[in-house]
C-alpha cells in the first residue's frame, strides 16, 4: 500500500494548533552521521513537518537544530508522508513540548491554552 493511501485513511490528530511556516532547520540522526538542512512546512509546540532526502523510519530518534537561536531538541519520527522531488514529508514529534524553540509569539501563546 502506498503512503498516500495510508494517509487518506488516518485522521489527523493534533494536541496543539499547527502553523504553516518556513524556518530553516538541521535534522540529524544516528549520532550525527545523518545530517540534513531543510525547511519546515508546518510546526507546532509538539513538533514539525519537514521534507527530507535522508531516509528515516517511523520511531527513529532525531535531533532538531534551530540555527536561528542555536536551540537543539530531541524528537522522534512519527509519520512519513508524500514523496516529491526526491524528498519525503517527515513528521517529527519533540520528546517534550517546546513553545520557545520557534521564537515566535503565537506558538508560545497557543501552548498556554493547550496545557
Amino acid at each position: 500500500m502506498c503512503a498516500e493511501a495510508a494517509l487518506a485513511r488516518c485522521p489527523e490528530r493534533r494536541r496543539s494548533t499547527r502553523f504553516p511556516a518556513r524556518f530553516i532547520l538541521i535534522v540529524s540522526a544516528d549520532n550525527g552521521r545523518l545530517r540534513e538542512e531543510t525547511c519546515t512546512s508546518s510546526l507546532n509546540v509538539h513538533g514539525v513537518l519537514v521534507a527530507l532526502e535522508t531516509t528515516l523510519t517511523v520511531g527513529q530518534r532525531v535531533v532538531i537544530h534551530n540555527p536561528e537561536n542555536w536551540a537543539e531538541r530531541n524528537g522522534r519520527v512519527t509519520r512519513l508522508g508524500r514523496c516529491q522531488a526526491g524528498r519525503t514529508e517527515v513528521g517529527i514529534e519533540f520528546t517534550e513540548p517546546n513553545p520557545d524553540f520557534w521564537l515566535i509569539g503565537t506558538i508560545s501563546e497557543q501552548s498556554r491554552v493547550d496545557k
